[in-house]
């Protein structure tokens, strides 16, 4: 908690800063009454946007040491997480829509921890193609599977609001680890479920 309220301290001065740049771009800040609170706003929501490195650690590792005998060793997919994170390079929010799958060997997650594996690892200042690359390890080396995949779609501000405007792209990342990697056909299987546009169970 205190690195957490240390940060966002950080965060502060930094923001106050930004205002300051504002100043000079012309805008007063300080007349303008939807800038008050601004600085403490701001600050919050980027503390709450990025989870502390050794928390997120620490939950994961909670996570992988409560798992289930494995009666099932078909593919296990978790599709269309979406989860928000921090681009390292502009620090500005990217979206993303996250796909991960799994072929049990000895053991299996709860479904529920799929979800929160992909928003803990994602809300992080990381790159895309790490993170992709982060979830498959996890998946295959960690949870000791016979495979895994992970196919992340982002949405990144840093495109989309700034520089070339591109509004409509999505970066594509994948990664694969064991039968998903050696066997085409079960990567493929793969790709095919996550890209696939299903009618919506509600």
């Amino acid at each position: 908690m205190a690195d957490r309220e240390l940060a966002e301290a950080h965060f502060r001065e930094g923001f106050k800063k930004i205002l300051e740049g504002f100043e000079l771009l012309g805008y007063d800040t300080s007349a303008d009454e939807n800038f008050q609170g601004t600085v403490s706003r701001a600050a919050k929501g980027l503390a709450e946007l990025v989870l502390c490195n050794d928390t997120v650690q620490s939950e994961i590792n909670d996570m992988l040491a409560k798992t289930f005998p494995a009666r099932y060793d078909e593919m296990v997919i978790s599709k269309h997480n979406v989860s928000f994170g921090v681009c390292p390079h502009h620090i500005l929010p990217v979206i993303y829509r996250i796909s991960v799958a799994y072929i049990p060997m000895e053991k299996v997650l709860g479904i529920s921890k799929l979800s929160r594996l992909v928003q803990l690892l994602a809300r992080r200042p990381i790159l895309q193609e790490d993170l992709t690359h982060e979830l498959a390890r996890i998946l295959h080396q960690t949870l000791e599977s016979r495979g895994a995949a992970a196919y992340v779609e982002g949405m990144h501000l840093c495109m989309a609001a700034r520089g070339v405007q591109a509004h409509e792209a999505r970066v594509v990342t994948s990664a694969v680890r064991g039968a998903f990697l050696d066997q085409p056909a079960t990567r493929q299987e793969f790709l095919d479920l996550v890209t696939t546009a299903h009618p919506s169970l509600l």
